[in-house]
């Protein structure tokens, strides 16, 4: 790898602190996932290829695929880091997916993370991401007018967001709208197994209980639960 070092040694020359401060973050994160066999060199290479080649935040540590990486925008500071976590219930095959359409946009207001077999889909419009949000393994976003999660969120395993039903709906003779918009306010937590329709707004600091199905705002710091969702009690904050 002394060749990979010489040519990361005249990049981090030239180029900014936050670069090199990333540089530093993505390292670190790949240790730790070496010392559990987690990752390999190959894979930290491959994690070059867009902050290098593009000169993109986006750091991966286990096979990604990236589609339209041009139409992912960053706010001062930000970064998205895919696959850097621990294994969890997902294996070194696992593949995370990031495919955003021509018609679509991802921006990222701080540093996010994505973990292994993730799948995250912008036909159109656009996806916002807040700072310090975790979406984890498994987990399937999907955008066709526009999807915001705050800052500090944790989006658990095996969860959907629908911003859209994917087939248009006649009731009493009238269409019906086929996509609302779907906002998680800062430091929401989605339980494993959840889903999370269009039109939702979940109120800042709210829990969605694990096989939840929300089809109606959330309160803010409110718990719910069910099928369809309903609020089951208050809650202070979770960590």
């Amino acid at each position: 790898m002394s060749g990979l070092s010489d040519r990361l040694g005249s990049h981090l020359r030239t180029l900014d602190r936050q670069f090199v401060n990333d540089f530093r973050e993505y390292a670190r994160n790949v240790r730790a996932l070496r010392a559990g066999r987690e990752t390999s060199a190959r894979s930290f290479t491959a994690g070059l290829r867009y902050p290098v080649a593009h000169g993109q935040p986006i750091w991966t540590g286990s096979p990604t695929v990236i589609e339209g990486h041009e139409r992912i925008e960053f706010a001062e500071g930000a970064a998205l880091r895919i696959g850097l976590g621990p294994f969890g219930i997902s294996t070194r095959r696992d593949v995370s997916v990031l495919r955003i359409h021509p018609e679509g946009r991802l921006r990222c207001e701080g540093v996010v993370s994505v973990q292994r077999g993730a799948r995250i889909v912008v036909d159109s419009g656009l996806l916002q991401l807040g700072h310090n949000t975790n979406i984890n393994g498994f987990a399937k976003i999907l955008v066709r007018e526009r999807v915001s999660i705050g800052a500090g969120c944790n989006i658990s395993w095996n969860t959907q967001i629908l911003d859209n039903d994917f087939h248009p709906m006649t009731v009493d003779g009238v269409e019906q709208p086929m996509s609302a918009p779907v906002i998680l306010e800062d430091r929401t937590w989605i339980g494993t197994g959840a889903i999370i329709l269009k039109g939702v707004t979940i109120g800042e600091g709210a829990v969605v209980a694990a096989g939840a199905v929300v089809a109606r705002d959330v309160p803010p710091k409110t718990i719910v639960a069910g099928s369809p969702a309903k609020a089951v009690g208050p809650v202070d904050s979770w960590r």
